[in-house]
């Protein structure tokens, strides 16, 4: 997730990829997928939580 210093650095990434990622190689797709993970797997905890406590009722 970081560096966070003038910018994160998958908001820069997105903001590429929004604006037609023109010029983006292998790397910058690879670097998207490894800083953008976290957000995947705290978006999948959020959401598993959330419906075992709605199955739990």
């Amino acid at each position: 997730m970081a560096p966070f210093f003038p910018e994160p650095h998958i908001y820069g990434k997105l903001k590429w990829i929004i604006g037609g990622a023109h010029g983006m190689g292998f790397m910058d797709w690879f670097d998207v997928l490894l800083h953008g993970f976290p957000f995947v797997l705290l978006i999948r905890l959020i959401v598993l939580k959330f419906f075992k406590s709605k199955i739990s009722k």
